[in-house]
């Protein structure tokens, strides 16, 4: 045969993987059973084998598995070889050494139900998105509620023992029924309709959401993710009490309160029974009317001490001591208000006679007779003015004269001018220059002769 003809090994390989990829009933999520072995724990992805338990020894079949780390967070048990487990996920082949392999993808004990899974599966998303968070703080419950909603089915002993509960707890309360089916494909969405009633209707203190005991397949519309939503969503507090003291649902974890029974439920929503509260009552009326009655006594015997007391036997001394400060502050009143006559008196006096001084009359005469005075005064110091400037011109008179140059030339001076201009100095003349010579009675002309320069 030529070597043309032949497949390789990676194509081969590679078909089979491509067969198990696209096989509908390999790639679905399939769950097998088997004892766990060659199993040793790894930091991150898990490698490990199952066989089959129930077969004879040398007809044991063995397949690998692989699980990584992802799913392997998941794993909420510790696994051991040998112990029977089973695996959930999808077959396919490792291409490199040829071989299948079960990928894995969800691993659980033998003992867990179908139903368990889903109620796993349900809670840990729910978790997740907080729907649990009124389990954690819940709402407090009305201590006298005026109308109880319970959401139930409308036939069975659990509605009538609830009814009974309340009645004989607090016969006032209002208790109306949402009847809706507790199991059945349809009980989930029933339920959550019912409690959204409830919600929109807006009158209730306290929803009650129960059902007797049953199988985990009964009890499945209470683990679905629609009634826990629908019970977290509740504007008022919800009291879950879904069947047995052993069972937990997920719409007990959703609920603000959890009962046991739903006989509790009803118990816990009248937590506060009218007989005790009408006894309490009762009671505390009593030590009212005692705690009054001692009261009056006291009062009495205090009224007794004080009508014998000197201020009801005299009353009069009661307010001598005030009567004697009232005529003080009298007194002093009086002497303050004459103190303010007087000041007011005199006060009006000076202004009076100052309105009598600044009369009109008074000050124009006293304006004429400064005018009188400030004339008289102006004339005599004009006069004074005129003597003193007299004096002081003839004095600027011989002065002057004194210090006339007609005077000095009278006692034989006289000064040089040259072309009409004084000579004062040798350096404005030259030989032969003409002068004139000027005397106190006339002039003369000269020629220069000689120059003697100092």
């Amino acid at each position: 045969m030529d070597k043309k003809d032949c497949l390789t090994v990676n194509q081969l390989t590679r078909y089979i993987k491509r067969k198990f990829d696209f096989d509908p009933y390999l790639q679905k999520n399939l769950w097998i059973v088997g004892k766990l072995t060659n199993f040793k724990q790894r930091a991150r992805h898990q490698y490990f084998s199952l066989k089959d338990d129930d077969a004879p020894e040398d007809q044991q079949t063995v397949i690998d598995a692989v699980m990584f780390s992802s799913d392997w967070e998941k794993v909420d048990f510790t696994p051991e070889n040998g112990m029977e487990i089973i695996l959930g996920g999808k077959v396919t082949v490792y291409e490199k050494t040829g071989r299948y392999q079960f990928y894995v993808n969800r691993m659980l004990p033998v003992g867990v139900s179908a139903a368990q899974l889903a109620f796993q599966e349900t809670y840990k998303k729910l978790k997740a998105s907080g729907v649990f968070s009124h389990a954690q703080n819940p709402r407090p419950l009305n201590r006298f509620p005026k109308r109880i909603a319970i959401v139930t089915s409308n036939d069975g002993a659990v509605k009538h023992d609830m009814i009974t509960r309340i009645r004989n707890n607090n016969p006032l309360a209002q208790v109306v029924f949402y009847p809706t089916q507790v199991q059945g494909e349809r009980a989930a969405e029933d339920l959550a309709r019912q409690i959204q009633r409830v919600g929109i209707n807006g009158t209730f203190d306290t929803l009650i959401v129960a059902r007797g005991g049953g199988s985990e397949e009964d009890l499945m519309p209470f683990n679905s993710e629609i009634v826990a939503r629908a019970v977290a969503a509740s504007p008022i507090p919800v009291i879950s009490g879904v069947g047995h003291e052993t069972d937990t649902t997920i719409c007990d974890l959703a609920a603000d309160y959890r009962a046991q029974v739903p006989g509790l439920a009803a118990e816990m929503a009248t937590q506060l029974h009218l007989i005790d509260i009408l006894t309490e009552l009762q009671s505390a009326r009593t030590q009212m009317a005692h705690t009054i009655q001692n009261r009056l006594q006291q009062a009495n015997q205090q009224l007794q001490v004080l009508t014998s007391s000197y201020v009801f036997s005299q009353p009069s001394r009661l307010y001598e001591g005030e009567q004697q400060y009232v005529d003080q502050l009298t007194e002093k009143l009086q002497q303050s208000m004459q103190w303010r006559l007087t000041q007011t008196s005199h006060a009006w006096q000076r202004l009076l006679d100052g309105l009598l001084l600044n009369a009109p009359a008074n000050r124009l005469q006293q304006n004429r007779q400064q005018l009188s005075q400030l004339q008289q005064a102006m004339i005599h110091a004009m006069d004074k003015q005129l003597l003193s400037a007299g004096d002081r011109f003839k004095s600027l008179l011989s002065q002057l004269d004194s210090l006339s140059p007609l005077k000095v030339m009278a006692r034989g001076y006289s000064y040089v001018t040259k072309e009409d201009k004084v000579v004062a100095s040798t350096k404005q003349l030259q030989l032969d220059d003409q002068v004139a010579l000027h005397f106190s009675d006339g002039t003369a002309e000269a020629v220069i002769k000689k120059i003697d320069k100092r």
